[in-house]
């Protein structure tokens, strides 16, 4: 995919290997490459006097000191970053933000507002796992994008898997996937434990989303599965690797997100898995 702008979330700790690999794919795509790097602000500590009278606030020293030296350093790293850019011939910007965590999603949503696909750094999903859910959240909950994890996301596959079901996160999924999918090879539609009824999943399950992206020049299959129980995730990731398939696309939070965050779910499950590339918008 061409001529697209990428958001790519990382922190200070993302490798230079890392973000030269996905600045020389962009590169390659004629593709802009916005990098957010996240700085999380140190915990604002209080000395042993603690509350001092009148409302004010004791803070222990070397605090300060704490927070200027984690900009410097955030400086740094930024124009290590703003290098590879250049020495890629990439075009973009380095954004380096300091925040607290409750902030991450609307500082990742801002950024993503402009941008046509985002991505997440490995080492900001190994090293901090709630910034890394809070970066998802940012993106497919207050931006139009779709997020991809687990390659690149200029990457155009030869085989998609299209994991569906009538809801509306499920078509935007595929609305975003769209030159993709017009571009591969083919798409195998996959539903799972499908209701074959007018009022839920419709009579024939998947067939009137062929029909569309038949229209559109696709190659489509449509397969209907049973999970055996299993749960979703597993069943789109064990079905998309038996058909060797090189990218996932799916709707994300099709239900509530308190009721994935409690019960589990298969959007989590698809976002702590690394095993295949998933592009998902909600």
């Amino acid at each position: 995919m061409r001529n697209q702008t990428v958001l790519f979330v990382m922190n200070e700790a993302t490798t230079d290997g890392e973000a030269r690999q996905i600045a020389a794919h962009a590169a390659g795509q004629n593709s802009r490459l916005i990098c957010l790097i996240l700085s999380m602000v140190p915990t604002y500590p209080l000395s042993s006097f603690g509350v001092l009278p009148y409302g004010g606030v004791d803070v222990a020293p070397g605090w300060a000191e704490e927070i200027a030296q984690q900009r410097k350093m955030l400086r740094k790293r930024s124009e290590a970053i703003q290098a590879i850019l250049e020495s890629e011939g990439t075009s973009g910007d380095v954004h380096a933000v300091s925040c607290v965590p409750s902030d991450v999603r609307s500082v990742v949503a801002r950024r993503a507002l402009v941008c046509d696909a985002a991505t997440v750094s490995q080492s900001l999903r190994n090293d901090d796992p709630d910034a890394f859910h809070a970066a998802v959240n940012g993106v497919l909950f207050e931006s139009p994008i779709p997020l991809v994890l687990n390659g690149l996301p200029l990457d155009q596959p030869e085989c998609v898997f299209l994991a569906w079901n009538t809801e509306l996160p499920a078509s935007r999924a595929a609305h975003a996937a769209l030159p993709m999918l017009k571009a591969a090879k083919e798409v195998i539609i996959g539903s799972f434990d499908p209701i074959a009824t007018e009022l839920q999943d419709g009579e024939d399950p998947g067939a009137d989303l062929a029909i569309w992206l038949s229209h559109q020049g696709c190659t489509v299959t449509i397969n209907q599965y049973p999970s055996g129980g299993e749960e979703i995730g597993a069943c789109i990731r064990h079905r998309a690797t038996e058909v060797g398939a090189d990218l996932v696309v799916m709707g994300a939070f099709g239900r509530s997100r308190l009721q994935q965050f409690v019960f589990g779910g298969t959007t989590r499950s698809m976002t702590e898995q690394t095993a295949v590339k998933v592009l998902m918008a909600h």
